[in-house]
């Protein structure tokens, strides 16, 4: 058996070429296991915010073809307020009805995707042909707009989250990034700036 003695230098200690070369390889293995669960959380939150209940997010953050963000959601609690916007004023009682009524469908991408897309989406009227007394004539056309408002709604918010996504992911890979996560648990290199 033989005892190897090595100098350990922190970061700081580092010159300017070690500390580079420690940067990039960390680099390389934070790719390989980013953790994007606070991601995940936050989109969930901010979905919940704005009205969908239990929703759960499907993203592939790579630059690839079929990456994206989409989601799913069990409801959409602001429908009411959808179609009053439609209806205009003075049309509560109706646009109540309605959203009582309504089946809101969002399944979020279901290939082997996960880009978001307007066919992610539906709303139509439960038991339309029983017959609900709306007092609206033009109710196909209602639901038919208030489905594109939240189509526009769903594509928006999943372009956002994509967004803040790669940007979690560009901030994690950031020289700023690595070397706090470095300096917080007190790593220590070869000169040459090889981990210990």
């Amino acid at each position: 058996m033989r005892i190897i003695e090595t100098e350990a230098y922190t970061f700081d200690e580092l010159s300017d070429d070690a500390k580079e070369k420690a940067i990039e390889k960390f680099r390389e293995e934070k790719y390989e296991y980013l953790n994007l669960n606070f991601f995940y959380e936050d989109c969930v939150y901010q979905l919940e915010e704005l009205g969908f209940v239990n929703p759960r997010v499907l993203y592939s953050l790579g630059h690839c073809q079929g990456d994206g963000l989409s989601f799913s959601a069990d409801e959409y609690s602001k429908l009411e307020d959808l179609y009053i916007e439609e209806l205009g004023k003075g049309k509560e009682k109706t646009a109540e009805l309605l959203a009582e009524n309504s089946v809101f469908v969002c399944g979020g991408n279901k290939g082997h995707y996960c880009y978001a897309s307007t066919d992610d989406i539906d709303l139509y009227i439960h038991n339309y042909s029983s017959g609900i007394n709306t007092g609206c004539e033009n109710i196909n056309e209602v639901v038919e707009n208030v489905l594109h408002k939240l189509e526009d709604i769903y594509i928006d918010l999943c372009s956002q989250l994509e967004k803040q996504g790669y940007d979690e992911i560009e901030y994690q890979q950031s020289d700023e990034c690595i070397i706090e996560d470095i300096q917080c648990n007190e790593y220590e290199f070869t000169k040459d700036g090889k981990l210990i």
